[in-house]
């Protein structure tokens, strides 16, 4: 009967009760309306006229099924509407969101099978663990001793002669910049203008630094490539046009004519007495170079340090750190104590004569050879940031291995724990700086990240003598949580830390999403480095059972991937 009302078959049906139960007799034919009663021990209906398919009654329109109340479903619209004054919403479909507390319409079926598995792919990170890794692992197990950084190392040997032709400490109030030169800009070629144009629109961008004005760097050495048309100026302006083509073409030709027009003008215009002007020139040029060399061949050769050392020997020789700077020339500095100060990392944990046996022949090609990098004191500068440097800098020089005689005494116990003390305590001796530069999020994070990160490996590479506690906990927590509000990551040092300090997946997961960012984003080209030295660390600390020597791992992971000083800039 009910598949009839359905519509399903026509049929004739009959029903007989016997014992209690029903029992069904389906009879193949037509149903008709209507029906008699036949008698005897079961009862028979028989249907005597077709009966037409039944219809869903509708629930009326949009208002009335919310209201629930009955709808006259009068067209165009339903007189309850009218009478209501409100607007009919139809008797079409509509489209309605569960309620947050509904639980029965919230719930939704599972994925398709491929969208599950799409889905499985893209959240996972592979970091394969090859032959060579373990070769690596066995020979990070057996040496016997570590391979670490001694204070003789940082030695001065820069040639004596490069400071005869600048001139002596000068007072008074240097005003650097000038506006653009209409004869400069005239005399540019279309090439030039456009290799020009490039560098402020994209490549300036990879200049990174650390600072209170860093970010004002690019702009600043553009303006003086433009100021004159002097042989300091066109140094500083073949460089820009070196690092544009280095980030638009990278052609061998079109770098090459530039940086080596670059050198020359550097070259010839140290014939005679240079003045202040000329000086930072030296340096803007020193700047740009170094940035093409690092980003071009860091991991071929160390030709990046003669750069950084020249421009910090050139503020020396000139005395520029001892008289009273522009804010323009303050910049300028600020970027040099950046970059020499986070050399010493490389140098302090790389080591030229290490090698896997398997890498022996594969390695003929890298330059082993590395300048010296200058010992002498770093500019005076002020600021949090020039701060922090500073402790960094104090750190790579007090933090010794654990063979070392010195390690156990109480006078280095005690330097450890002054280094601490200042990083932990460095934003409450200058609160007033740092709420000069509230309305500067991305300024505040840079140094959030750098003081961190400082104080992390200030903990891991005193090896015991500063206790990793809660503390030590809540920093890096606290780091992650920046890292992963970061659209890009543009300093790898802090990157290089904390991503030592991800031993859990999503910690590493974390760190792998804001190097593929910041790489994506083309213009920071120094990331693929850390994150090469990253996947190592990792499968090393997975391979290993027992905990590794912080300052021993970081040795031999960088000296056998590296022919050459990492440069983490």
């Amino acid at each position: 009967h009910s598949a009839c009302l359905l519509g399903i078959a026509p049929l004739e049906a009959a029903y007989s009760i016997e014992a209690g139960s029903w029992e069904s007799h389906l009879v193949i034919g037509h149903a008709f309306k209507g029906f008699k009663v036949i008698p005897g021990n079961f009862l028979r209906a028989t249907f005597t006229q077709p009966l037409p398919l039944l219809k869903m009654p509708s629930a009326g329109c949009g208002n009335c099924r919310a209201r629930k109340v009955r709808c006259d479903q009068r067209l165009p619209k339903c007189n309850r509407c009218v009478k209501l004054g409100v607007k009919c919403q139809g008797y079409g479909l509509r489209l309605s969101w569960p309620r947050p507390n509904d639980r029965r319409r919230a719930i939704v079926g599972p994925n398709p099978k491929a969208a599950r598995s799409k889905g499985m792919l893209s959240d996972h990170r592979w970091i394969n663990t090859e032959s060579r890794d373990m070769k690596l692992h066995d020979q990070m197990s057996t040496l016997d001793h570590i391979l670490g950084f001694t204070a003789d190392m940082m030695h001065e040997a820069f040639p004596e002669s490069l400071s005869s032709g600048y001139s002596e400490k000068q007072e008074g109030l240097l005003l650097l910049l000038k506006s653009p030169s209409v004869g400069a800009i005239a005399q540019l070629s279309s090439s030039d203008a456009s290799s020009v144009q490039y560098f402020i629109e994209r490549a300036s961008y990879s200049i990174s630094g650390f600072g209170q004005d860093a970010q004002r760097v690019p702009e600043i050495v553009t303006r003086m490539a433009l100021s004159d048309v002097t042989l300091s100026s066109a140094a500083v302006l073949k460089s820009i046009i070196a690092l544009a083509s280095f980030h638009r073409d990278n052609t061998a030709n079109s770098i090459t004519r530039p940086k080596a027009a670059a050198l020359r003008a550097l070259s010839e215009s140290t014939q005679g007495l240079i003045g202040i002007t000329e000086s930072a020139c030296h340096i803007a040029a020193g700047i740009i170079l170094c940035t093409l060399e690092i980003q071009q061949n860091a991991t071929k050769t160390s030709h990046w340090l003669w750069y950084c050392c020249g421009a910090a020997k050139i503020i020396k020789a000139s005395a520029l750190d001892e008289m009273q700077m522009d804010r323009d020339l303050k910049a300028l500095v600020g970027w040099v104590h950046y970059i020499n100060t986070i050399a010493k990392f490389g140098l302090r944990h790389w080591k030229p004569d290490f090698t896997l046996e398997a890498d022996s022949a594969a390695s003929i090609d890298f330059d082993t050879f590395h300048p010296a990098v200058c010992s002498g004191g770093p500019p005076i500068l002020s600021g949090i940031p020039h701060e922090i440097l500073y402790l960094l800098s104090e750190t790579f020089n007090t933090v010794t291995v654990s063979s070392d005689p010195k390690h156990d005494t109480e006078e280095y116990r005690t330097c450890l724990q002054i280094l601490d003390w200042k990083l932990r305590n460095i934003s409450d001796h200058h609160t007033s700086k740092v709420n000069e530069f509230d309305g500067q999020p991305a300024f505040n994070m840079a140094v959030e990240l750098h003081r961190l990160s400082t104080l992390i490996y200030l903990r891991r590479a005193s090896a015991g003598i500063l206790k990793l506690d809660q503390s030590f906990n809540d920093w890096i927590e606290q780091a992650f949580e920046l890292l992963a509000h970061l659209p890009t990551c543009q300093w790898p040092l802090p990157l290089l830390i904390f991503g030592l300090e991800a031993q859990e997946d999503q910690k590493r997961a974390i760190t792998l999403d804001l190097m593929d960012r910041t790489m994506e984003d083309g213009t920071y080209r120094n990331i693929a480095t850390v994150k090469k030295i990253l996947e190592l660390a990792w499968v090393q600390e997975d391979l290993s059972v027992d905990h590794l020597d912080y300052v021993h791992k970081l040795g031999v992971i960088l000296s056998s991937t590296y022919r050459s000083v990492p440069a983490f800039i």
